[in-house]
């Protein structure tokens, strides 16, 4: 199981990564020069709200990463799933954001993958927590 475990969490924080690093490129492109898939965000002062999320979704994602390599991962599957419970709901609680500005397809693969990501740390966290037999 130990390897399933630093494995979700080397794939979680390598996702948020990425992704949380796309985001925040694509929103600088669109606040400050009205292009990509934010264009309609240029000179947004909302702007700064995603852009945080998405900087704290990258910093959280170095930290799971070097969680990975960690003897105890329990605290760190906690702070991942609760991190996917977070970012998913926010996505649900402002699904017409994604409508407004023509993202439905981004919106429904992110929170697809949140889902799935609380439901994996929730799966480790528990599997983890259990006693280990004696070798």
């Amino acid at each position: 199981m130990s390897a399933f475990s630093r494995w979700t969490l080397r794939i979680d924080g390598a996702l948020l990564a990425l992704s949380g690093s796309a985001a925040m490129l694509a929103e600088t492109a669109g606040h400050f020069f009205g292009v990509g898939p934010l264009a309609a965000m240029r000179g947004s002062p909302y702007t700064i709200g995603g852009f945080e999320a998405h900087g704290l979704a990258v910093l959280i994602a170095v930290l799971l990463l070097r969680g990975a390599a960690q003897a105890d991962r329990v605290p760190w599957h906690v702070v991942a799933l609760v991190t996917h419970l977070f970012l998913g709901s926010a996505n649900l609680l402002f699904w017409p954001t994604y409508a407004a500005l023509g993202l439905v397809a981004a919106g429904s693969v992110t929170t697809a993958l949140h889902i799935a990501f609380v439901a994996a740390q929730a799966a480790c966290w528990r599997l983890e927590r259990q006693p280990r037999s004696p070798s």
